[in-house]
């Protein structure tokens, strides 16, 4: 009798000991059960925001949602924020996952970056009346304009100190600058351009210079300090 009541004791005592595990596992289930996503607005075709919508659309959400559907997982869109600010909150834990980001060294200190789900080449492009840019060279005192906080790649990157840098909140602005000669130059991902002069009927207007950037890949990411970084990471390996 002594043996089976330490025994059933012991029992007890383990499994008040894993009771904490249960309840924290639960918690963190309940907490990841919803993730918040944002991402550029206007970077066709992985990640966009329709005009009177309030949603993602793009490869990129489609990849997502398509794992996150299979763990029952929500998807809560902020569509409001710019690039710089939505990379300030996915830090903070306001936001857990961007719809698409280059790789730098900066960032991989502390994002944690999916497996690569494209490339994007970035591009130079202005009004059509300006000269064709073959060598960055040529765009030396130059007043270019793009995202603030957009990774430009190694090429472009290397020249920053020899132009004159115009950062803009969203894309759209940088045709309006051009137009009214605020600034030379624009620089974006070659398909958001062409998507957007498509679009606006804007393609007598504008032109793409044949000097040649980088081409990037393009990743879903979320910050290595998140609590549910154990659940994106399963839904990040599962994307194809």
């Amino acid at each position: 009798m002594p043996i089976l009541y330490n025994t059933l004791q012991h029992v007890f005592i383990a499994v008040l000991l894993l009771l904490p595990s249960f309840e924290s596992d639960a918690r963190h289930e309940q907490q990841c059960a919803r993730l918040t996503i944002a991402g550029a607005q206007s970077w066709y075709p992985f990640s966009y925001v329709q005009p009177g919508d309030t949603s993602y659309s793009g490869v990129l959400k489609t990849k997502l949602k398509a794992q996150t559907d299979k763990q029952n997982i929500r998807l809560k869109h902020w569509t409001e924020l710019p690039w710089k600010r939505a990379e300030i909150n996915l830090e903070k834990g306001n936001i857990d996952i961007l719809l698409g980001a280059f790789y730098t060294p900066e960032r991989a200190k502390k994002w944690y970056f999916s497996s690569p789900l494209a490339s994007s080449e970035l591009v130079l492009f202005s009004l059509k009346e300006t000269k064709d840019v073959t060598s960055l060279a040529q765009i030396y005192n130059k007043d270019i304009a793009y995202p603030y906080g957009m990774a430009t790649g190694k090429k472009f990157s290397a020249i920053t100190s020899k132009i004159k840098t115009e950062h803009i909140i969203h894309h759209e602005q940088i045709y309006g600058m051009l137009l009214k000669k605020h600034a030379d130059f624009g620089l974006l991902p070659r398909l958001a351009v062409k998507t957007y002069l498509q679009n606006h009927l804007l393609k007598d207007k504008f032109k793409v210079h044949p000097v040649e950037l980088d081409t990037q890949k393009v990743y879903l990411v979320t910050a290595k300090s998140n609590p549910c970084l154990k659940t994106i990471k399963t839904i990040f390996n599962h994307l194809s």
